[in-house]
């Protein structure tokens, strides 16, 4: 599990171009892959904690590329009138993309197994870790499988 204070945060009002910025602005390389967070957490109005963007959902949301890329789009004369429009009018927020923080998380004293399991029933990578109520840290489909072996012998 990763501790929460390790993790990126942006308000839930934010734009999704904001939250790509705040998660690359979280990576680094030290002159080999990529390393860092594949989400950032999302802090309602009060600043708890309500939900998770993760790459995969920032990606989804980015469909706009796909009528920039469209040939039908781009053979009408209204078509890059129209998608220069969407690009400058969407104001997207973090919140109308996010995951809830309700939907998927699990307790501190779960079993590797059991983690396991959520994260393949419920086809996420990432998963909010709850201790009374509180959430203390993010499991990560990564963390499971770095101990996994312990099951195997």
């Amino acid at each position: 599990m990763v501790p929460i204070e390790s993790y990126v945060t942006i308000s839930e009002e934010a734009t999704l171009y904001e939250a790509i910025k705040a998660l690359q602005s979280a990576m680094h390389s030290e002159g080999r892959a990529w390393h860092g967070h594949r989400s950032v957490l999302v802090l309602g109005e009060d600043n708890s904690l309500v939900g998770i963007l993760t790459m995969r959902g920032l990606l989804r949301a980015a469909g706009l590329k796909e009528l920039e890329e469209d040939p039908q789009i781009k053979a009408e004369s209204w078509g890059w009138y129209y998608v220069n429009r969407l690009r400058e009018e969407t104001k997207v927020r973090v919140r109308d993309v996010m995951r809830p923080l309700e939907l998927y998380t699990v307790d501190a004293g779960a079993t590797v197994l059991d983690v396991a399991l959520v994260l393949l029933k419920q086809q996420v990578n990432s998963l909010p870790v709850m201790h009374e109520g509180k959430v203390i840290g993010i499991v990560r489909t990564l963390d499971v499988f770095m101990v996994i072996d312990d099951y195997f012998y």
